[in-house]
Formats: structure tokens, sequence, C-alpha cells
């Protein structure tokens, strides 16, 4: 949590603001004229509270209901506002608080929206903010006239907006002399000239480089290419979707084929068998019966072979009748 102070009736010194243990202010960018002599922030002051290291949060308020001007009082107001901030080295991309300071009713928030949206032609609507109760700062912040908000405590009926991104909390101190109004948040950034500004992820051309990538992945709209074919429920398919259906199909395919093969295999191995010797019909009936009688007589002739034949016996002299007719000797 850090603590602020706001205040129009003098310029408290920065190093008492400092010891008094606060470190940010919001000041007014208008003139107080001679009731107020130190309601305007000025350059030296503003130099003064950088040197201790306070931060400075811009608001501007003229009359307490100069907001009910409408349009074209804020473009004027805004235009004045935004040249003091610049005269005071502040930056033009911080928020300026404009002050609806007093219990506005929801039929004057036309006027204060109106007065909201002529200080946005200026400013821009990211710069612009609001300061008031509870009621017109929800209001401009649910109409989205006002990007930030400075609630006070004051006719907001113990109300307070989440949305908010300082408190002006209702209490009062005396800081060198002068009254101040103590304010709180609980916020990085509340609106403080000293933010660091966020650099740009990227430059335009790479933004649009991105976004183009985008479309050809996700097709026109984000909603998927017509020409890549719809899914199960029946939506174009983005690239990626469509690279895994083909892959998907590309799988099948592989198994239809790996089939084919072993299919093919079985058909060739058939057809060897069929390409073999074969005898001319009607002898061709008989192959089969045929061939395994050859192959039983070839068998048989082997088994022949190691058996004596008839007439082989032994003789009277211990030769074979057959050898001595031969004049062979046995062996």
């Amino acid at each position: 949590m850090r603590f602020g102070l706001d205040y129009a009736a003098g310029r408290p010194a920065a190093s008492a603001i400092r010891t008094a243990g606060y470190d940010f202010v919001i000041r007014y960018l208008s003139d107080g004229g001679p009731t107020l002599p130190g309601k305007l922030l000025t350059p030296a002051e503003a130099d003064d509270l950088r040197a201790q290291d306070i931060s400075i949060v811009s608001t501007w308020e003229t009359t307490a209901t100069r907001m009910l001007d409408g349009f074209g009082a804020g473009v004027t107001d805004a235009h004045a506002a935004l040249a003091q901030v610049l005269r005071c080295g502040g930056r033009t991309d911080r928020p300026i608080y404009f002050a609806a300071d007093f219990d506005a009713t929801a039929p004057q928030q036309t006027a204060i929206d109106a007065y909201l949206n002529g200080a946005a032609t200026v400013l821009g609507a990211a710069n612009v903010g609001i300061y008031g109760g509870y009621w017109p700062v929800s209001r401009a912040l649910d109409g989205g006239t006002a990007t930030w908000a400075w609630q006070t405590i004051a006719w907001s009926g113990g109300n307070l907006d989440p949305r908010i991104a300082v408190l002006q909390t209702g209490a009062q101190v005396t800081v060198d002399g002068v009254t101040c109004d103590v304010n709180q948040t609980d916020r990085t950034d509340f609106g403080q000239w000293d933010a660091e500004a966020e650099e740009p992820d990227l430059t335009p051309e790479q933004d649009q480089i991105l976004r183009d990538i985008q479309t050809q992945l996700r097709g026109p709209g984000l909603t998927g290419w017509p020409q890549l074919g719809t899914d199960a429920q029946g939506q174009n398919r983005t690239l990626v979707d469509a690279v895994a259906a083909a892959l998907t199909e590309l799988d099948e395919l592989r198994t239809e084929v790996s089939d084919l093969e072993a299919t093919t295999a079985e058909l060739s191995q058939e057809v060897d068998r069929l390409s073999g010797p074969t005898w001319p019909f009607p002898f061709s009936l008989i192959e089969g019966p045929a061939s395994a009688f050859a192959e039983r007589l070839a068998r048989l002739e082997q088994l022949v072979g190691s058996v004596p034949l008839p007439g082989w016996g032994i003789g009277p002299n211990g030769h074979t009748a057959k050898a001595a007719q031969s004049g062979q000797s046995p062996e």
C-alpha cells in the first residue's frame, strides 16, 4: 500500500512530505486564483518532488461543477491540463483526473460523460480519469467514458468501487503548515508520471506478420479453411487439423499397403509353384499321382540295392553261383 497527499492551500516542501511518510502527491494543473495561490503545480515544485522521489499524479479542477458544462468544456480543459503537464516535465501518456467535486446525480451523468468524451478527443480515452464519489465514478467506468478513477470517500455511502486506482480516505494531515487530504492505493500503476513506460513488444510490422501467420494457421476470421474440408463437428479445418487428419489417413493407407504386400507375396509363391514342369492335358491329370509313384519307385530302388538278388547264393566251393557263371570273383 502506498500513501499520498493532495493539497491546494499551499505547497509543502517535498522533503517535509517525505519525512511525514508520504511518497506520492496528486497535484492540480489549474490555477486557484488569489484564494488558493498554491493550487497550481509549478515546474519548480515538480522538480523538488522528483528530487525527493515523490511520484506526481495529475488532476484538473476549476470549479466543483465544471463538468456539467459538457463536451466543449472537456476539450478546453484537457488542452490546458496537458499544456501544464508538459510545462512541468510530465508525459503525454499519463492520465489526468477531472474532478466532479460534488454529489452528482444520475441525470447529471449525461453532461459528465460528455465532458469526459470531450477530454478524450485531446488526451485519448486511455488517459482520461475521473475524480468523484462512488456513483459518478462507477457510472463513468461502466460507460467507458473514463479509464481511470480516483474515488473520494465523500458522497459514496460507504461504497467502494473495486476498479478505482486511488482512494481519498477522508483523513487530513498538516504538512509544512499546509492542510492536506490523505490518499492511498494498492496499485502498481495509479497514474503517476514516473511509472515505467512499457515498451511495445513488437513493431507494427512484426505484429502484422504475426497476424498473417495466425490467419494462415487458423483460416480467415480464425474459423478454419473451407479448402481443407470439415471435421467431425462440421467445422472447417485449420491447417494443423488438416495435417493431423492427413497423417491419420496415411497411417491407414500404410496398413492397407502392408496387407496388400503380404497378399502379393503369397500369390507370388503360388505362381512360382504353378510355374514348374507340367504335363500337357490330359496327362496333367495324373501329374500328381505320377510324381508320387516316381518318388516311391526311387525309394524302392535305394532299398533294393542293399538286398541280394535271387540266384546269388553261396556254392559248395564258397563262391556264389552267379559269380562262377560270370567269371567274377565275389568282393
